[in-house]
């Protein structure tokens, strides 16, 4: 890293069977490949359990306390924004307790950082293209056995309950900074955006970040606003 870059910390509270969510991750990738030049962004996704309540075995769709028309609503304005991304959101199959999900993802990103884009995307893309259950222990492992973690590694991580901490203090963090859905962004722990946000979005906050720390401009960073 040269001494000209300057990095944003991004925070993303975010759960695996929140739509808006896999929406968001397409946006902030696009959002990333187009950075500009001396500007980084160092991206950790929060593992935000949003449904604890939904049992092991997951519960049906119907069952979110949505009335039919706004559920319908819903569904088409999520449709309209996935397919604008290239994404499929139509196959989940119910929805999935994702406890365990997110500490596989927590150790994957912390553990086995390499692996951990691929596996984070193929958890999205498995519960909503493919219709997997993330709420069972043989697809989460499935999933990450394809995506080249080393299962030894995760299984002992999962059963020793080592990331059953990044889970706490997510919820923890999201109730002092006042989040209540997912996705949020939070950048250098100053700025929030809710949402689905377009890349235009999340590239503006980037800017506002780096304008709040450094207000005049590259010659003087290295203060706080």
């Amino acid at each position: 890293m040269s001494d000209a870059t300057r990095t944003v910390r991004l925070e993303v509270f975010s759960d695996y069977t929140c739509p808006w969510c896999y929406i968001g991750w397409a946006r902030l990738q696009s959002a990333l490949a187009r950075l500009p030049e001396g500007v980084e962004v160092d991206v950790e996704w929060r593992p935000f359990e949003i449904h604890p309540e939904v049992p092991p075995e997951g519960m049906p769709v119907e069952d979110l306390p949505y009335p039919p028309d706004v559920w319908e609503r819903m569904q088409v304005a999520l449709r309209a924004s996935a397919e604008g991304e290239g994404l499929d959101v139509g196959k989940r199959p119910k929805v999935s307790n994702t406890h365990r999900a997110l500490a596989a993802g927590a150790y994957a990103q912390a553990e086995e950082p390499q692996q951990f884009p691929e596996f984070h995307e193929r958890l999205f893309r498995g519960y909503f293209a493919e219709g997997l259950d993330l709420g069972d222990p043989e697809i989460i492992e499935g999933i990450a056995s394809a995506s080249g973690l080393d299962l030894e590694g995760l299984r002992g991580a999962l059963e020793e309950g080592r990331y059953e901490t990044a889970i706490l203090e997510t919820g923890r963090d999201a109730q002092r900074m006042g989040i209540t859905g997912t996705p949020t962004f939070v950048f250098d722990r100053a700025l929030a955006t809710s949402g689905a946000q377009p890349a235009e979005t999340l590239l503006s906050a980037v800017e506002a970040a780096l304008t709040r720390r450094d207000p005049t401009g590259p010659e003087s960073r290295g203060t706080e606003a």
